[in-house]
């Protein structure tokens, strides 16, 4: 009976601190179950510019169970991504990224939920060592996206996960060029479990990720599973037209009866400001929608891969 093949995929960026320690510990991991399962360890570059090409390609020379795919350019995590495991070829798929920051000896874990019949396997990090700032920032995200969200989100689950053929089948029938792949896996249904764990700091190296990547992460996040925001604006948008019919009869009744207008001119200024701001954060909303629509419609490229290593 053939054994059945294992993918692990890691996206990464300027990690030549972290590739050699990944490699290694992933490698050491499956061949304690090679009497089981065949492997392979697929690597997506997203055009980084320090020697981490180069060490990946030194590695391939040696293991052939190492494939590396280089893109063109970078072209951002998601992308890198979702190609990036269009092009592993396991029967289940596990994601984890070469920092070290997810334990790699979970991946036995993930493997064992798998064998018990479980379509996906995802960690959920029940702590992490990060600043205070940064729990609080992510806490509220999740429960604001899961209190606004049409669809299931998950919190504190990332990309460290087991997925089965069977639901990267499934991802590739969905036509989104900046999926929110946490969104769409959770939503797919089947059989899914999730395994507590602690997240540690980085390895070694700086990340590339910023609080910028962050929000647009999480806008991507939102937008792409619900449409509360336009229907929210549009009641905000017919509450305050209400109120301000209401002011104008108050005015013009103060206007008749007393024969001048109310003071307070600064409160008014104010209050335009005020609404003013509205307006143009429900502006970018809307932009926001229009943007993810407009990237759907020019069809471009998902990525431009550059090069292929050990890849059939």
């Amino acid at each position: 009976m053939p054994k059945s093949l294992i993918s692990i995929f890691t996206p990464v960026y300027n990690e030549e601190d972290n590739i050699q320690i990944i490699w290694s510990s992933v490698k050491n991991i499956m061949e304690s179950v090679s009497d089981k399962f065949d492997y392979e360890h697929v690597f997506s570059d997203n055009k980084s510019n320090d020697n981490t090409l180069k060490m990946l390609g030194k590695i391939c020379s040696h293991d052939l169970h190492v494939k590396v795919i280089s893109l063109s350019r970078n072209f951002g995590v998601t992308k890198s991504t979702l190609n990036g495991l269009q092009r592993c070829s396991g029967d289940a798929v596990i994601q984890i990224d070469a920092d070290m920051q997810d334990p790699p000896n979970m991946i036995l874990e993930f493997i064992k939920k798998w064998e018990d019949g479980f379509k996906v396997v995802y960690g959920i990090r029940q702590d992490r060592d990060e600043k205070v700032v940064m729990k609080l920032v992510r806490k509220y995200f999740y429960c604001i996206a899961e209190t606004i969200s049409n669809e299931t989100l998950i919190p504190d689950v990332g990309e460290f996960r087991l997925m089965d053929r069977r639901i990267l089948s499934e991802i590739e029938k969905i036509k989104d060029f900046n999926p929110y792949l946490r969104g769409i896996v959770a939503n797919l249904g089947f059989k899914q479990i999730g395994i507590p764990y602690h997240r540690d700091k980085r390895f070694k190296g700086k990340t590339s990720t910023n609080l910028y990547h962050l929000f647009d992460y999480g806008i991507n996040g939102i937008i792409s599973h619900s449409t509360i925001l336009l229907r929210l604006s549009t009641i905000f948008g017919m509450t305050m037209a209400f109120i301000s019919f209401l002011l104008i009869i108050v005015y013009s009744l103060l206007k008749i009866i007393y024969q001048q207008s109310p003071s307070g001119l600064t409160s008014l200024y104010i209050f335009i400001l005020f609404f003013s701001g509205i307006q143009m954060i429900f502006l970018g909303i809307i932009g926001e929608y229009i943007s993810k629509i407009y990237t759907q419609s020019i069809h471009k490229p998902l990525v431009i891969e550059e090069e292929l290593i050990n890849f059939e």
